[in-house]
């Protein structure tokens, strides 16, 4: 067997998770354990998953499989290429054969017998190459939180820990760091997944705004975008409409800064837990690895030919500052993917700050509209399309510039 393939092993029984991994990992596989399905969620939104044994009953006493089921559903509603083996216990044949019916692609019956666990894992192993070959889903996923540094291990590490309790999270980072990201993986590996996910604009909310968010949440989850910018008038507001519902809340503020912006008794309520993402710029190694995701994800998405990423590019990209971050390197992959042209992405398909030349001066004509164009047009440019950005710079609300960029085509 491969030791490329991942293997995860749902279960709340230790011992049989154990068993397991000892088994499979003696024979070459790499495997991860979750002891819910909440858990789970967190592996499966982190990285590719190959073949996953599912257990189907994870609550004390209970005999039925329908957490599993459930789970079942979930997973190949969320990937039709999921290759799910069911683990079920002696009696459990007429269960098996309903997990067959409901997507899954074969059974094991506990206790199991090694050489027909590892046989049944091959042929998973297998029907997933011949799913990833034919299938028309793209061939990565989006929605992951990638990175080999250590903030971002860190930070996986809390979301696994924290997102199946009830436990306010307040998520620090810069601009374009991933914190919506963070709060959907929290969401999606919460007891409340099925319910959904309310966001309330802290910059734009006044107190019925509020009422109808936290009513919308109630039981389930609310993200709090940009705490730190909720006027102090609403804090009382928001802090008495909280109650029963778990928050995530993010904010560009270190610790220190958003102590002062909210106050005591507002980031007491939110921040039990505290999350930090680092900017790109301190994640050694995870850019270049990050384009190459996002070039093959949006390759797939936008109907066009994978290429391989030259030498000169591939260093360019993991020596350039990223201001923007994962937020910036994400559109540029996508543009190049658009835009770059040859059997190979060069330096030149990703109009990095090293080689951005300053925009030519504007045509000495008196035509509003022509000037207008070039004065977006180098904005954009020089911003990276960075909508934000460029707006700022031109003195416009970012729904004024989208406006002018549909009028000239842009």
């Amino acid at each position: 067997m491969s030791t490329e393939s991942h293997i995860l092993v749902i279960d709340d029984d230790p011992d049989i998770a154990k068993a397991a991994r000892l088994l499979l990992e003696r024979h070459g596989l790499r495997v991860s354990t979750a002891a819910s399905p909440e858990a789970a969620w967190v592996l499966l939104a982190g990285e590719p998953i190959d073949v996953i044994l599912l257990d189907l009953n994870f609550a004390r006493g209970r005999t039925t499989g329908e957490e599993g089921f459930a789970m079942l559903d979930r997973l190949i509603a969320a990937d039709p290429r999921a290759v799910v083996i069911v683990v079920t216990g002696h009696s459990g044949i007429a269960v098996a054969v309903r997990a067959m019916r409901s997507g899954a692609a074969d059974f094991v019956i506990k206790p199991w017998n090694n050489e027909r666990l590892l046989t049944t894992v091959e042929r998973g192993l297998a029907l997933r190459r011949a799913k990833l070959e034919t299938a028309a889903t793209p061939p990565v996923a989006d929605g992951i939180l990638l990175g080999e540094s250590a903030g971002v291990a860190r930070a996986r590490d809390l979301i696994a820990r924290i997102a199946p309790t009830a436990a306010p999270i307040l998520v620090h980072g810069a601009a374009g760091t991933g914190k919506t990201l963070v709060a959907r993986l929290i969401h999606q590996a919460s007891p409340h997944a099925h319910l959904s996910l309310v966001t309330l604009d802290a910059e734009a909310a006044d107190a019925a705004v509020i009422a109808a968010r936290t009513t919308a949440a109630a039981g389930g989850m609310l993200v709090i975008d940009h705490i730190d910018r909720l006027p102090r008038a609403l804090h009382g507001v928001l802090l008495s409409a909280l109650d029963g519902i778990r928050i995530v809340a993010t904010t560009r503020l270190d610790r220190a800064s958003i102590r002062t912006a909210i106050g005591e008794d507002l980031l007491d309520r939110v921040g039990t837990i505290e999350i930090a993402l680092p900017p790109l710029l301190d994640r050694t190694g995870d850019a270049l690895l990050l384009a190459r995701h996002f070039l093959a994800l949006f390759a797939y998405r936008h109907g066009k030919p994978g290429r391989p990423l030259g030498d000169d590019a591939a260093h360019a990209i993991a020596t350039e500052r990223w201001p923007d971050n994962v937020r910036g390197l994400r559109q540029t992959m996508e543009r190049a993917v658009l835009l770059g042209s040859g059997d190979a992405y060069t330096v030149g398909d990703f109009r990095l700050s090293s080689e951005t030349t300053e925009p030519q001066a504007l045509a000495p004509d008196l035509s509003l509209a022509r000037n207008e164009e070039a004065l977006i047009t180098a904005a954009l440019e020089r911003h990276a399309f960075n909508v934000s950005r460029a707006a700022a710079q031109l003195g416009l609300t970012r729904a004024a510039l989208y406006r002018r960029m549909a009028r000239y085509g842009l």
